[in-house]
This record gives structure tokens, sequence and C-alpha cells, in this order.
């Protein structure tokens, strides 16, 4: 497992070491949406129950996913694909920020609705054949 790969499992830290050990970088991206999906959604429930140390934690996670997301990318491979999910990573990071601090369900709920979109894609990418990921 490469040093990037390393990274983003480290951001989503519920995932158990020997399954992330044994996950190939296209089985572990799935990881890290499956955990990135999961955080957004405890925001969003956390803050139908006003539980701010919930939420903060669950809205720092979701970004911390997002980073090590971000650092999986493979430009070279990717080319312009790449460049434009990391875009959309940045765009989730910033609106996971204004959420939580307007304690807005509908940018949180945007958000899910947008990495929902991508997980599902990436779960039925093949894996052979140019990669995304490092």
């Amino acid at each position: 497992m490469n040093a990037f790969a390393k990274r983003a499992l480290f951001s989503y830290s519920s995932v158990t070491k020997s399954k992330a050990e044994t996950a190939d970088p296209h089985e572990l991206v799935k990881l890290l949406f499956t955990g990135l999906t999961d955080k957004i959604a405890t925001a969003r429930n956390s803050l139908a129950r006003q539980d701010r140390m919930e939420r903060a934690n669950a809205v720092t996670g979701a970004q911390k996913i997002l980073f090590g997301l971000r650092q999986t990318l493979d430009f070279n491979q990717g080319g312009e694909l790449a460049r434009n999910l990391d875009a959309l990573y940045d765009y989730c990071t910033r609106r996971l920020t204004e959420g939580h601090a307007r304690e807005d369900d509908t940018i949180f709920a945007e958000v899910h609705e947008l990495m929902v979109q991508i997980r599902d894609a990436w779960n039925v990418m093949p894996v052979k054949g140019p990669t995304l990921v490092q």
C-alpha cells in the first residue's frame, strides 16, 4: 500500500486494520466513500437532534476523509477527471464547514447527495484500465 493510500485510510480510522491492509486502491476508495457518506448522515442526524458535539465530530471526520480522497488522486493518469474530483472534494469540504456553521441541513443534504452519486459511480467502475488513484 503506497503512502497516499495509507494517509487516506488514516482519514477513515473506523475501518478495521486487517480489511484495509488487504484492500487494493480501488477497494480502499470504496471504503472511504462509505465512511464519508456515513459521516455526513451522522452530521445530519446530529443536527436534527441538536447534538452539536456529535455533529462537529461527524463533520470533521467527513472533511478528513475528503482530504484523504484528494490525496489519493492520480493527476497524471486521471487527467481532467482527477482535477474535477479534486475541485468537487474541495467544494464539499467548504460546504460542510458552511453547513455546520449555519446549522443548515440543506447544505449537508447537498453534499451527501453529491458524494452518494460519486460513491455509486465508483462502485460500478471497472477495476482494470486507467486508474484515478495512486
